[in-house]
């Protein structure tokens, strides 16, 4: 950076720091790249968490999605 080390950085360079450095993150890169994967995985995720918080055991058949969809990963 361009800042010195012995000073902390005034609040409109910090801003600009963060600005920069946020727009190089991309979130959906993933999803994007693999949007099948994604949403048997949200899918999945999804059925778990709706169980798990039932505190229901899981169906035999979830067994069986949860395997073809690691597969194709």
């Amino acid at each position: 950076m361009a800042h010195k080390k012995d000073r902390p950085l005034e609040v409109s360079e910090a801003k600009q720091n963060l600005r920069e450095s946020s727009s190089k993150i991309n979130y959906l890169g993933a999803v994007k790249k693999y949007p099948l994967q994604s949403v048997g995985m949200a899918f999945l995720a999804g059925m778990l968490w709706k169980k798990a918080r039932k505190k229901i055991g899981l169906p035999p058949g979830l067994l069986e999605i949860a395997l073809q969809v690691i597969k194709r990963l």
